[in-house]
């Protein structure tokens, strides 16, 4: 009886032996994307989706979860079990600034595991045909010399466009109207219609107008050129020190994330995104790709929730 109990206990046990045995993945995976589907973080998504999938032999499915400022999608990873099957795309706005907007989520930002880093990059000082200088040195003496009278765009209240204009604002002492749009795409449009004056705006968005001059350039907002800008100075080279807007785009798992699971996907997208045609993609629109380790990453989403959260509380926002 004894050595049947015995043979019986190892049969209950060998499903769980295998399954701890099984390579990560041995199923698909789910990437939510926490907006909708024509954010340029979709694409950036898809593109690592479908290099994983070659590598790693499973498929890596993107989805599309938007609303609240990218709280729903990130609410749904965050309850899902940590076992990395579940990934989030996510990006410095909805990790450090909505928290503050809303006030009630359901899932703390700073719990989410983070895994890898897809890209960290500048933003890029905006004007339209309301300016007709060429600098950041003109666009400052124009909004000083009348305060209060120009117009500034963001993609929407408490976004990280918003907090950039609002923080070049209180750089130079100015004072400017923000007129907040729902996308990108609007503030390019604006921008050329001379309905605002400026905007610091996501490179990806406005880049596209710099070439007919329907758009200007004036500065980028990271520490050194921009390599797509080369020509393009920085905020510091234009006479602002201490300035600096970077955003991040990278993967997130669910709180708990086992350590093994996490730093088998950094390695494998640290080593798609040093891939030419992934870095051509990237390039293609606007982008750049920037793998680094998963300590570095975590840093950077510390730095900037601290940055950018005091900020967003310091204006007291809160989502309309």
């Amino acid at each position: 009886m004894r050595k049947l109990l015995l043979a019986a206990a190892l049969l209950a046990a060998l499903p769980l032996q295998t399954r701890a045995a099984d390579p990560y993945p041995s199923r698909p995976v789910t990437i939510t994307v926490p907006f909708g589907a024509g954010a340029s973080i979709g694409s950036i998504a898809r593109i690592v989706a479908e290099k994983l999938a070659a590598r790693l032999g499973q498929p890596f499915v993107v989805e599309y979860k938007p609303g609240a400022g990218g709280t729903i999608g990130s609410a749904h990873v965050a309850a899902q079990k940590p076992d990395g099957y579940s990934l989030l795309v996510s990006a410095t706005g909805t990790m450090s600034i909505a928290p503050v907007l809303y006030k009630n989520l359901s899932y703390r930002s700073q719990d989410l595991t983070p895994v890898a880093q897809m890209m960290r990059v500048p933003f890029v000082i905006a004007a339209g045909s309301a300016f007709k200088g060429n600098t950041l040195a003109e666009l400052v003496a124009q909004v000083k010399a009348e305060p209060g009278k120009y117009n500034f765009a963001s993609t929407g209240n408490g976004t990280l466009v918003h907090l950039g204009g609002q923080l070049l604002l209180n750089q130079f002492g100015g004072k400017a109207e923000h007129v907040p749009y729902a996308a990108g795409s609007e503030v390019a449009v604006a921008l050329i219609a001379g309905d605002v004056l400026f905007s610091v705006a996501n490179i990806s968005t406005v880049s596209p107008h710099f070439a007919s001059g329907r758009i200007k350039a004036l500065a980028v907002t990271g520490p050194e050129r921009f390599p797509l800008l080369p020509d393009v100075p920085t905020v510091a080279e234009s006479g602002l020190k201490d300035f600096s807007v970077r955003h991040y785009v990278g993967i997130f798992g669910p709180p708990g994330l086992p350590a093994d699971i996490a730093d088998k996907l950094n390695k494998e997208i640290g080593d798609i995104l040093r891939q030419p045609d992934v870095e051509a993609a990237f390039k293609a629109q606007g982008d750049m790709p920037v793998p680094v380790s998963r300590d570095a990453f975590a840093r950077t989403v510390a730095d900037d929730a601290k940055a950018w959260g005091d900020l967003a509380r310091q204006m007291n926002l809160a989502a309309n």
